[in-house]
């Protein structure tokens, strides 16, 4: 790994450990380690189905959400991914936003519908937070190119779902942060979609949840989306506090 894993990965890796997020390692050798049952899930979903029943309270408080119920939820996140990307990660983000209401109690609010959450927007502890490096996530069929997998530096999810993808560059090689951007466009398989290459090249799939994606090298970081090319990547802000203390990132 050298010095990508040493100067840009591993801090990275030590600062989201600090902010509280659970640090798996490993994922490119055991999908286990990482909560998936095979390379081809992109999905936690023991994590997310464990935290669906948590964040979800039935009348009483206590968990309400039977099996039906909780597969009715993770196949809705998934089944986006058979459309193209941006209409995929469009739909899945509504749902992240809104839930997904599914079938009630009878005798609960008369019997109507009601909503699952995927995230407790207001209440951040009770959702899981899970930093992972090493992602391997094997590409579909009819993939042209490569070795037939991609293996993201470090994956964010949250109740088991990515929704950052970072891409880490050793800052001894040329251009790193354009070196990241490509990288990641082509593990989303957005060079394709450009016309910039011809082959299918990524696995998309991980992608229609993701929200972020981060080019790191050293003390350098640039934020995008998926779709977007170098020129339309933020730069990372840094803000000293009024009263001079160390920088922190946002």
């Amino acid at each position: 790994m050298g010095h990508e894993y040493d100067d840009v990965e591993k801090p990275f890796l030590a600062q989201c450990a600090a902010m509280g997020w659970q640090l798996q390692e490993g994922g490119k050798d055991d999908p286990g380690l990482t909560g998936r049952t095979s390379f081809r899930q992109v999905i936690s979903e023991a994590t997310l189905r464990a935290r669906l029943r948590a964040i979800n309270p039935g009348p009483d408080g206590q968990p309400w959400l039977d099996e039906a119920r909780l597969s009715e939820a993770v196949a809705a996140l998934l089944r986006p991914g058979q459309r193209g990307l941006i209409e995929a990660n469009k739909a899945v983000t509504d749902l992240l936003l809104k839930g997904l209401t599914v079938e009630g109690l009878p005798g609960w609010d008369g019997g109507r519908g009601q909503t699952i959450r995927y995230i407790a927007w207001d209440d951040v502890a009770a959702n899981s937070f899970v930093v992972a490096n090493q992602f391997r996530v094997d590409c579909p069929p009819g993939h042209d190119v490569g070795k037939g997998f991609i293996i993201p530096d470090v994956v964010m999810l949250v109740n088991g779902i990515p929704v950052v993808v970072v891409e880490a560059k050793s800052p001894a090689i040329p251009e790193p942060l354009t070196q990241a951007v490509n990288q990641l466009r082509r593990y989303h398989n957005a060079r394709k979609a450009a016309l910039e290459v011809e082959e299918n090249e990524g696995a998309p799939a991980l992608f229609a949840s993701v929200q972020l994606l981060i080019a790191t090298s050293f003390d350098q970081a640039r934020v995008g989306c998926i779709g977007a090319g170098l020129a339309h990547y933020g730069r990372w802000k840094t803000v000293v506090g009024p009263d001079g203390s160390a920088p922190r990132t946002r």
